[in-house]
């Protein structure tokens, strides 16, 4: 050490690291167009800059990447989305495309919030690699993936999802397709739209159900195009056999429905509801995204308590937001037995509580007659 006389200063790191978030429903939608990169996950900020990329088929059907486009950004006004091109049309070419799910967050830093494929999420192979890769994206981030259900009757839809194994908590299933204008289109680009607009409004935070939000439709339609106008009870019953569907009500077409497909099988909150299963992947996410600068640091207990004093203060935000009824994280020593310490493994518990939707409110009326008394009180007066 040099030789000193004065004075001086030094920078000692900051006790408290602050979370790393990021967009809570990034849209990762995998399909067909005319042209484009094949393969490869292109971000997207612009309608006009992925039609220049992409093409503006209006044949949506061979080019499934222009109706999410269009729903995305002319309909709902989303951004950013991350497109990635099948280089063959087919089941197949579907999955290959969504085995580059996981190269999202290499090439941009963002996680994936939501996997879609409309036009391929109704065939059952394509759904189940869809949930595969929503459980483990980069090998350690968690999503959701939104399918599509064929059919022309709602009554045939709950024994189509479970024949076909819809029934993870990484899936929310829709029927039918809406309309507006004279096209129509799958729900899961819709509800895709939706759950943005919807997470936008709230801090970027999903801890706000999808369902009752307002839908940029004029009706719905199935497979063969004829109209479908569900009843309250015919929409609840779909809600009870874990579907998203429409309904038309006061303030127009409306998504309605609160469960992923892992219900009525699975009534566990985090896997049962839509915003409580997204909620503990958002903050799942970012305590990875927040503490991964802190791997193969020495293993001390300024560390153990930068960890827990961080992410309770984060947790204490949300809170103090009412994004969660509430939340703490502990460092227990049954779960850190020494042999794992030895070995360099830390646990942390996370305890959170994201609120579950008010989903059914009721009002008790009773006559009172008691009431009757203000008639005397009026005579006597």
């Amino acid at each position: 050490m040099s030789y000193t006389h004065g004075v001086y200063i030094s920078e000692a790191e900051t006790a408290i690291t602050a979370p790393v978030t990021g967009y809570s429903g990034l849209p990762v939608c995998i399909g067909t167009s005319a042209k484009g990169p094949a393969n490869t996950p292109t971000l997207i900020t612009r309608y006009e800059e992925g039609t220049d990329i992409f093409g503006s088929s209006s044949d949506w059907e061979a080019c499934t990447i222009n109706e999410f486009l269009y729903t995305e950004f002319a309909l709902y006004g989303q951004s950013p989305v991350v497109i990635i091109r099948a280089s063959e049309a087919g089941a197949q070419g579907i999955i290959d495309a969504l085995g580059h799910v996981g190269e999202v967050f290499h090439k941009y830093r963002l996680v994936p919030g939501i996997i879609l494929a409309p036009g391929w999420s109704h065939l059952p192979e394509v759904a189940a690699v869809m949930s595969q890769e929503a459980s483990k994206v980069s090998g350690v981030f968690r999503c959701i993936s939104i399918c599509d259900a064929p059919g022309d009757s709602y009554a045939d839809i709950p024994s189509w999802k479970t024949s076909k194994n819809y029934v993870s908590s990484r899936q929310i299933l829709c029927w039918p397709k809406v309309k507006l204008g004279t096209r129509a289109y799958h729900m899961s680009c819709h509800l895709c739209g939706v759950m943005n607009a919807t997470d936008n409004s709230r801090g970027d935070v999903p801890y706000k159900t999808p369902s009752n939000e307002i839908l940029q439709c004029e009706g719905c339609v199935n497979d063969a195009g004829d109209e479908v106008l569900l009843t309250l009870e015919q929409a609840n019953y779909l809600n009870g056999q874990g579907v998203v569907t429409a309904l038309n009500w006061t303030g127009g077409w409306r998504v309605w429905g609160n469960n992923t497909c892992a219900y009525p099988a699975n009534t566990d909150p985090k896997d049962r509801f839509i915003p409580v299963r997204r909620m503990f992947d958002y903050i799942g996410n970012t305590f990875i995204n927040t503490f991964w600068q802190k791997a193969d640091q020495p293993m001390t207990i300024r560390l153990i308590r930068e960890v827990v004093n961080s992410f309770n203060l984060y947790l204490n935000g949300l809170a103090a937001r009412d994004m969660i009824l509430g939340g703490r994280i502990e460092f227990r020593e049954n779960e850190n037995v020494l042999t794992d310490l030895m070995n360099g493994i830390l646990r942390f518990h996370v305890f959170v509580t994201p609120p579950v939707p008010a989903e059914t409110i009721e009002g008790i009326l009773e006559y009172d007659p008691d009431y009757l008394s203000a008639l005397y009180e009026a005579v006597r007066g």
